[in-house]
């Protein structure tokens, strides 16, 4: 390609591929065979069963509520099914919260793995629907009615969770007190 500096774009490359690798080395084991990142890898693990959860919840309630929500305006209609599922689904993923005593980063950081997830299959369907309107124009629907909620819920809940105990967790120690006690 014309105008194209050839040693500008393999710095380029040699810098994209550097982060690349970076980011990958967190999922690798270390030399006595354990994760360089547990908090990673769990949350990203955890994020699945949350997709899994919220699937759950969305089939199995939809048509219950559909049938409850029988003459309601549309809106309504739309606000019902895509927050019912989603309080539902936000209080079960919630749950996991008192799995761990000392990781409580690992509910909010499943959350952020499921926002990043949603974010590129999102992006995905919409370059892939390019030039058709409608298309483009259903799915921002479907992702505003099923999963924005979650999202927001559930995001906005384990972010609150955690704040809460950010706030009351008691100072840590400063090193040289640690050393004074050994």
């Amino acid at each position: 390609m014309p105008g194209r500096n050839p040693i500008e774009e393999k710095a380029y490359n040699e810098k994209v591929t550097k982060a690349a690798e970076s980011f990958w080395s967190a999922f690798q084991m270390t030399e006595n065979g354990k994760v360089k990142s547990t908090l990673l890898l769990y949350s990203f693990c955890l994020c699945w069963v949350f997709i899994a959860v919220y699937g759950a919840l969305f089939f199995f309630l939809l048509d219950p509520l559909d049938a409850l929500t029988a003459g309601l305006p549309v809106f309504a209609v739309n606000l019902i099914e895509g927050l019912v599922p989603s309080v539902a689904g936000a209080a079960i993923c919630g749950l996991t919260w008192f799995l761990s005593r000392t990781e409580k980063r690992l509910l909010p950081a499943a959350y952020l793995w499921l926002f990043l997830l949603m974010l590129a299959c999102l992006v995905t369907l919409l370059i892939d629907a390019r030039g058709e309107r409608e298309v483009q124009l259903f799915t921002l629907q479907m992702f505003g009615m099923f999963v924005l909620p979650p999202l927001v819920v559930g995001g906005g809940s384990s972010i609150f969770l955690y704040y809460r105990y950010w706030k009351r967790k008691p100072p840590a120690a400063p090193a040289a007190e640690i050393r004074k006690g050994q």
